[in-house]
């Protein structure tokens, strides 16, 4: 595979991440374009029982897909397993469809002992079991709407992908407004609002899925599809460890308020999280369909390299604008943010920076998909949440949401090394080494800059100047990426 091939491979991969990256900031501007709403409507005890509602979506999710929407990617994408697409789209519909109502109904059943669980001192005790119960349906709706989002994806048709979405965002946001500001429903509001928003989106993407499904549930492949997906379960319960347990730690020992506040820095340091999201929805199908190429290896570590170019030159971009931007009193509008969550934007630029690392995990699980070997992801993701647990113990009660935040960035980098340290063994890749230690250098001395320093706009500007000028002072494009931009110049 040439240079070129792999540019123009390349280029492809970029267009669909663009796509999906468009439709999920759109999805996820809910959280953004809320927060500064929120601010002003919700106090930072509300924002931080909030926060407690999204970690249990977020660890419930795990138990309604068990692993079955990465088995379906890979099913669905290599034809290596004598299925039909319409047996495959069957199979894990109805299984899911079955288990999401069992799940469902145990939750109703025991939703005071889990709202109990959850959140030790609620500002509103009675409207915590509403709160399980409406997380339920958002359950419901959302697992069931996986696998035709998935579907789309493995067809590569991000614009159908795309219009879901921004459905989903608009109404979203509507009735947020709605129920937040203009009913004063409060935490309850959000969540009504969440829910309704997946009934619709479900309403809207499941019909045209049926139409492919086979109506049964084929034995043998389910068995393979659980083969594959049941040892996620513990590996996304860890990932949920590494990401969601310094909240946990914080209410427990710096009570909910600052739990609050680190919720809200860390939901602005998503942004990346959600650049890692855009990127893992086009990667994912598009290694397996490139896995037979002669030189894959070679247009895998070359993706490496452009993700961690992109990713470094965002992180430095936002750490720049994006704190003065929010802390600047415009006219008529006034702060973007309000003055009483200034605090938790310490943690934005750490949080920024771990999440670049989990990108790096996405990229690196490529020998994970093409070798069958999920189950050696428990151990990666096992050692990287015991970690977060133990430091986050230790630090946080001393040193808060600073020690938080540096725990969740070096959780995320152990988690990568270990990945790489395992899959190197069952599916090695050369990495561009040379090339990544340059954005590692050029990255951490601009940023660190730009978070430690008093800079006025000027400086900043200069920094953000700074960071291709280093690129090209060090070499670091190889002689046919300049030949594509000397191309694209001159035209």
């Amino acid at each position: 595979m040439s240079s070129e091939s792999i540019l123009g491979k390349l280029r492809s991969l970029t267009k669909e991440s663009l796509i999906y990256g468009l439709a999920h900031i759109l999805t996820r501007s809910v959280t953004f374009l809320l927060l500064p709403y929120y601010s002003y409507r919700l106090s930072a005890a509300d924002y931080g029982e909030l926060s407690l509602y999204y970690l249990f979506l977020a660890v419930a999710q795990t138990f309604y897909v068990y692993g079955l929407d990465i088995a379906y990617l890979r099913f669905y994408n290599l034809k290596d397993h004598g299925r039909t697409s319409a047996q495959v789209n069957g199979t894990a519909l109805l299984a899911v469809a079955l288990s999401s109502s069992v799940l469902c109904l145990l939750g109703l059943l025991f939703r005071d002992s889990l709202g109990s669980l959850l959140i030790q001192n609620p500002e509103n005790a009675d409207d915590v079991p509403i709160g399980i119960v409406i997380c339920l349906g958002i359950l419901f709706f959302d697992t069931i709407g996986t696998f035709p989002f998935l579907r789309l994806r493995s067809e590569n048709k991000p614009l159908s992908f795309s219009a879901q979405k921004i459905v989903n965002v608009v109404l979203n946001i509507s009735l947020n407004v709605w129920m937040v500001g203009s009913l004063g429903l409060g935490v309850l509001g959000v969540l009504y609002a969440n829910l309704i928003a997946s009934l619709v989106t479900c309403a809207l993407i499941l019909p045209a899925f049926l139409q492919t499904c086979r109506f049964r549930i084929d034995r043998v492949l389910f068995s393979d599809l659980l083969a594959f997906g049941l040892p996620n379960i513990p590996t996304y319960l860890f990932v949920m460890v590494v990401e969601l347990a310094d909240r946990k730690v914080l209410e427990l020992f710096r009570g909910i308020e600052e739990a609050g506040l680190y919720s809200a820095g860390y939901k602005l340091g998503m942004f990346m999280g959600v650049v890692n999201a855009a990127f893992r929805f086009a990667w994912q199908p598009f290694f397996l369909k490139h896995a037979n190429d002669p030189q894959a290896p070679r247009l895998y570590a070359r993706t490496l390299t452009y993700y961690v170019a992109v990713a470094s030159g965002l992180l430095l971009m936002l750490t720049l604008a994006v704190p003065p931007l929010l802390k600047f009193n415009f006219p008529i509008v006034g702060y973007l943010i309000s003055p009483s969550y200034w605090s938790g934007l310490v943690v934005f630029p750490i949080i920024l920076a771990a999440h670049i690392f989990d990108g790096i995990y996405a990229n690196l699980m490529v020998g994970i998909y093409l070798q069958k070997a999920t189950r050696k992801l428990p151990f990666v993701t096992g050692v990287a949440a015991v970690f977060t647990v133990i430091a986050n113990l230790l630090l946080v009660p001393t040193y808060g949401m600073l020690a938080a935040a540096w725990v969740t960035f070096f959780a995320f980098v152990i988690q990568a090394l270990l990945l790489y340290l395992v899959v190197q063994k069952i599916y090695p890749i050369a990495y561009e080494w040379r090339r990544l230690a340059i954005l590692a250098v050029i990255t951490i001395a601009l940023t660190g800059a730009a978070a430690l320093l008093e800079l006025n706009w000027s400086l900043r500007i200069l920094l953000a100047v700074a960071f291709p000028v280093l690129l090209v002072f060090l070499r670091f494009f190889t002689s046919d990426e300049v030949a594509v931009v000397r191309r694209f110049v001159q035209r």
